[in-house]
């Protein structure tokens, strides 16, 4: 197993080729084969933001978005996968630490959250029970634990309800076979279910909790953190259709398009989309360093460089989807083939853009921010 960042993304690479040899058996069977998931796990990607006290690597976010880039050239799903599975982690950190020695008890089990709060916990602090559905639940196939977003009444009546993660076993949850999608077919992103769960709320926790690790990384807004490893997804499905077209352009292909060696004007396309994508990841990656070198040094992560991080993440996405579609595009008459990886891939990175996080509506509160306004937009930017 890697005993450090740089060994993990080089180990994860390895694990790459097989992934991509079996991304049309993980389009059709709906989920990650087992063999896969334990490859993945091998390679330590888990352990990237659990806290070094639970046998963590609490790795810089640069080095997530590195391997799970990597994954996603490969397969979109595994890619999708692994984000949530290793980036679900991070809330290690937010737990009450007895809490997170337990749910996270195995530093190299991949898990899963949906943040949105669709449950409700009930009853007085001694005897809650969490009741709820909620769709999306990525990873959910291959998790052992899964945060469920929930609300929760002041006991003491005032105010509004307040929103929790609360940590649950994936065996106590029930998992309805939903997720039928267009893209990101193999990511199991199914409803989950629960109804009147005993739950202690000890294992819950908020975004504004303060983290218990004192490391670079929980110093980090969570969100500058999660978002990143997340837009990594689409930026290597985009990475993946580009390296594709070029392999055809070295190689030759056999359709009545001709060969994109030979088209002058694919080859300026194909260049132009291979430089929109490194400076929209390089744009991102930029921001991702800066946030690290200020956490590092202790200072704190002000709002306006909270609120370019998550615009540079929509732009990433967004020109992820642009390239996807353009490669697909210069792939010619074989990209109508099922056979082609160019289809899965636009399927794929389309899909991920419909995810709430990535809706071009952020960019309204986004923008009021990077104007120097006194504005927060939580949970995002705080």
């Amino acid at each position: 197993m890697a005993v450090s960042t740089a060994e993990m993304v080089q180990a994860v690479g390895a694990v790459a080729s097989d992934v991509a040899a079996r991304a049309d058996e993980i389009e059709a069977g709906r989920r990650l084969p087992d063999e896969v998931v334990t490859a993945i796990r091998d390679t330590g990607i888990n352990r990237m933001a659990i806290p070094a006290a639970l046998g963590g690597m609490e790795a810089p976010v640069a080095a997530m978005m590195d391997a799970v880039e990597r994954l996603s050239a490969a397969d979109g799903s595994t890619g999708w996968c692994t984000a949530i599975g290793a980036g679900s982690n991070l809330l290690a950190g937010y737990l009450p630490e007895a809490a997170a020695r337990e749910v996270f008890a195995d530093p190299d089990q991949g898990n899963a959250t949906m943040f949105q709060p669709c449950g409700a916990l009930e009853g007085d602090d001694g005897r809650l029970s969490l009741s709820g559905r909620w769709p999306f639940a990525s990873n959910v196939l291959h998790s052992a634990w899964i945060g469920l977003g929930a609300l929760v009444r002041d006991p003491a009546g005032d105010g509004p309800p307040a929103a929790r993660i609360c940590w649950v076993p994936v065996d106590d949850v029930t998992v309805e076979d939903t997720w039928d999608a267009l893209g990101l077919r193999g990511t199991g992103s199914h409803h989950v279910a629960v109804a009147g769960l005993p739950f202690d709320p000890q294992r819950s926790c908020t975004f504004a909790d303060t983290p218990w690790p004192e490391g670079t990384l929980w110093r980090v807004p969570i969100y500058c953190a999660l978002l990143p490893v997340l837009v990594a997804v689409p930026l290597g499905i985009a990475r993946g259709a580009v390296d594709e077209v070029a392999r055809q352009a070295r190689e030759g292909r056999t359709n009545r398009r001709g060969q994109v060696g030979d088209d002058p004007l694919a080859l300026a396309t194909l260049a132009d989309v291979d430089t929109r994508l490194r400076a929209a990841g390089a744009g991102l990656r930029a921001v991702v360093r800066e946030i690290h070198d200020r956490a590092e040094r202790g200072e704190p992560v002000d709002r306006p460089l909270q609120a370019r991080n998550y615009l540079a993440c929509l732009l990433a996405s967004d020109v992820a989807v642009e390239v996807t579609a353009a490669a697909h595009a210069l792939g010619g008459g074989a990209a109508a083939y099922a056979a082609s990886p160019l289809p899965r891939a636009l399927r794929d990175v389309q899909t991920g853009r419909q995810h709430l996080l990535l809706s071009p509506r952020h960019r309204i509160e986004l923008g009021r921010i990077i104007t120097g306004t006194d504005a927060t937009y939580p949970p995002f930017v705080t």
